[in-house]
């Protein structure tokens, strides 16, 4: 699905915000959240793979807009989401990769089973 990330754009255009370091004084202004530089500049520079809900609402807050002002959703074309389907041999997969457990991998809980009571 392609997704079309437009915050650095927007904040020159719209809000004449250059810098991590403006954006970030005004989210502690406006809202009085604290984001880090990193953090900031990660959504300034880059299409982030994945975003809190409570981050995009203190975007929006900070900035007055919407989300659509600087990222669109679209829906993948008919060929892209029947390559997609034939690709998986119309199985369903995981959204967010495999979760492949193998035999010889330790629990991180063992199993109560396999210990004997003591008691006496």
């Amino acid at each position: 699905m392609p997704i079309v990330w437009n915050l650095k754009k927007w904040l020159a255009v719209e809000r004449d915000i250059y810098r991590p370091s403006e954006l970030q004084a005004l989210l502690v202004e406006k809202v009085g959240v604290q984001l880090s530089l990193q953090a900031i500049s990660s959504l300034i520079n880059g299409k982030p793979s994945a975003l809190r809900l409570q981050t995009i609402q203190a975007l929006c807050n900070a900035l007055d807009c919407q989300l659509s002002d600087f990222c669109e959703v679209l829906p993948d074309t008919h060929k892209e989401q029947l390559q997609k389907r034939s690709e998986s041999n119309n199985n369903p997969k995981r959204l967010y990769g495999d979760k492949q457990i193998t035999t010889d991998q330790e629990n991180l809980f063992p199993d109560p089973r396999k210990y004997k009571s003591h008691e006496g």
